[in-house]
C-alpha cells in the first residue's frame, strides 16, 4: 500500500526545490549586481542581436577589444522606439554602463550615436537603470 502522506511530502519537497532554483535563475539573470565597474566609453558597432530575452550588441574598443552589450527586453525596447533602424554595423557609439568583473560584458544604461541620445534602459517600473545605479537621474 503507498504512503500518501509520504508521497505528498516528498512531492511538496520537490516543487519547492524546483521553485527556489527557478526564482534563483531569474534573479541571477536579472540582477544588476555582479556588474560593478562603471564604464563610458566609446565603441564601434559589429553586430546587432535584437530578440531573444535581451537585445544584444556586440562592438570593439579602439583596442579591438570585443565587447558584448546586454540592453532591456526586446519588446520593452521596442515600446520605447528602439529596433533594428536605431544602429547599424559600423556606427560609432558612446555609451554608459556597468561593466561585468570577470567577462567583457556591460549592462547598458545609455547610447549616444552621433550626440544624440539613442537608447536609455527603463526598468519595468519606469525608471531608469542609470538612476538606481549611478549617482545620476538621466543619460
Amino acid at each position: 500500500m503507498i504512503n500518501l502522506s509520504r508521497t505528498r511530502s516528498f512531492l511538496s519537497t520537490v516543487a519547492i526545490t524546483f521553485l527556489l532554483l527557478v526564482s534563483s535563475f531569474t534573479l541571477a539573470h536579472h540582477g544588476w549586481t555582479g556588474y560593478n565597474a562603471d564604464i563610458d566609453t566609446t565603441l564601434v558597432v559589429t553586430e546587432l542581436h535584437l530578440g531573444g530575452s535581451h537585445d544584444h550588441l556586440t562592438a570593439v574598443d579602439s583596442d579591438g577589444k570585443e565587447w558584448d552589450l546586454v540592453l532591456a527586453t526586446p519588446t520593452r525596447n521596442r515600446n520605447l522606439g528602439f529596433n533594428e533602424d536605431s544602429l547599424s554595423v559600423g556606427d560609432e557609439i558612446n555609451l554608459l554602463g556597468r561593466g561585468h568583473p570577470s567577462k567583457a560584458e556591460i549592462k547598458v544604461h545609455c547610447i549616444y550615436n552621433s550626440g544624440e541620445i539613442i537608447y536609455t534602459y527603463y526598468d519595468w517600473d519606469g525608471t531608469t537603470s542609470l538612476s538606481k545605479h549611478s549617482d545620476r537621474e538621466q543619460c
